[in-house]
């Protein structure tokens, strides 16, 4: 195979990469265009609707270069309010997860496995990642204290 067919084929696969990762509206390739301008508004009303927190829209937590551990915050504004987050961790690494709120909170760690955990504010989750991916923390107010609205964060320690 000579140069140039090496660059169409790599061209080639770029493209396909782009087209499969890009979304409903460069994906749709051989439709109409009033059927991709449809595809277009529902991605576009997806994403306004998307808020950090929201359960599609988790609050990553994330990790400075070579530290063990990040922290990351939103607010609750009512026992009916919650938040998601979400960290990455390799199978085999020490997981500690707190909730620390304004008031009384509830956390419950979704693996990627399918597993849970859950449990009162605190400490949420102190043990061994099963699994590697993306284990998500969602966090409420604790039906069992007075009701608040307030700032809520999540600490991680992975080791």
């Amino acid at each position: 195979m000579n140069r140039t067919g090496a660059l169409r084929g790599l061209l080639g696969a770029v493209t396909a990469i782009t087209l499969a990762t890009s979304g409903p509206a460069l994906a749709s390739g051989g439709v109409g265009s009033s059927q991709t301008r449809q595809l277009s508004a529902v991605a576009t009303t997806t994403a306004a609707t998307c808020s950090p927190g929201a359960r599609p829209c988790p609050i990553r937590i994330g990790f400075a270069p070579g530290a063990y551990a990040g922290q990351a915050r939103s607010r609750l504004t009512g026992i009916r309010s919650q938040r998601w987050f979400v960290i990455r961790a390799r199978a085999g690494q020490t997981m500690i997860l707190v909730v620390k709120g304004h008031g009384p909170t509830r956390g419950t760690v979704y693996f990627p496995n399918g597993r849970l955990s859950g449990q009162p504010g605190g400490r949420v989750f102190d043990g061994i990642a099963p699994v590697t991916g993306d284990y998500r923390i969602h966090v409420t107010e604790s039906a069992m204290g007075q009701a608040w609205s307030g700032r809520v964060e999540v600490v991680a320690l992975i080791y």
